[in-house]
């Protein structure tokens, strides 16, 4: 009887956020149905390969070794899970940016059922895995400050007609003459506004590779450091101490 062909899939995912709680579940399913003695773990670290049978045993060798650095800092993980008989392999090469994952092996339930459920797992909201190195897409600068633009043309055609009895030329005059600070001010909150919403959407899906932490849950805000966190409130608090700046430029203006 002839031996069936090797079946091989490769994936490769961006941006995934992996701690410790991850990590433990996604090598729970990249492992489900191999003995102790098949799995292994692997991690390089200034020049020096350590490898173990579980992560936390791994964890210690690196935080145990008498070498220059942070510990916690990692940025490589390797996994591997082998079946003697060959049915099935399961590779997983990981770093902050990148998550490569292989299943190569003879039994094509096995490989495509493994390699389901980890690209499953991976591209799950809570974990962020995308296909493109692009990060999320978010609203552009350029359509944002449009629509800020269009809210406020209508807005004063609106309420400035109906204030001088539908003249519609003079009142709209009359309304820029009068808003015109605000305007200015309120134009310059809505590109910064639109700025730090798409830096703080970068930062908070960006990838991550933490084995020994736990990494906080919630939304892009609580996914911050507490340095990016207060680097953000600083830059709006500054914009909001500007303001005053910016209507008294504004007035000038538009006398």
């Amino acid at each position: 009887m002839s031996t069936p062909p090797a079946i091989n899939l490769s994936t490769h995912l961006y941006r995934c956020r992996l701690g410790q709680r991850e990590l433990d579940a996604l090598f729970t399913v990249a492992g489900q149905g191999f003995q102790p003695g098949e799995i292994e773990f692997s991690h390089e670290r200034h020049s020096r390969t350590f490898t173990a049978p579980t992560l936390a045993d791994l964890v210690s060798d690196v935080r145990a070794a008498p070498l220059p650095g942070d510990p916690d800092t990692w940025n490589n993980l390797t996994f591997t899970a082998t079946d003697p008989a060959g049915r099935r392999t399961v590779t997983m090469v990981l770093s902050p940016k990148k998550v490569t994952t292989t299943v190569t092996g003879t039994d094509a339930t096995l490989v495509y059922g493994t390699d389901t459920q980890i690209r499953l797992y991976l591209v799950d909201d809570a974990i962020g895995g995308r296909t493109s190195r692009k990060g999320p897409s978010s609203p552009s600068l350029l359509g944002t400050l449009i629509v800020g633009v269009a809210i406020i043309f209508v807005l004063a055609l609106a309420f400035s007609k109906a204030a001088d009895g539908g003249k519609t030329g003079e009142s709209i005059k009359n309304f820029l003459d009068a808003a015109g600070p605000f305007i200015v001010t309120g134009y310059g909150l809505l590109g910064l506004g639109a700025m730090l919403h798409t830096a703080a959407l970068g930062l908070g899906s960006r990838g991550v590779l933490a084995p020994t932490r736990l990494l906080p849950t919630g939304g892009v805000w609580n996914r911050l450091s507490t340095m990016e966190k207060m680097t953000g409130i600083g830059v709006f608090v500054a914009a909001l101490a500007a303001a005053g700046t910016l209507i008294s430029a504004g007035t000038d203006l538009f006398k």
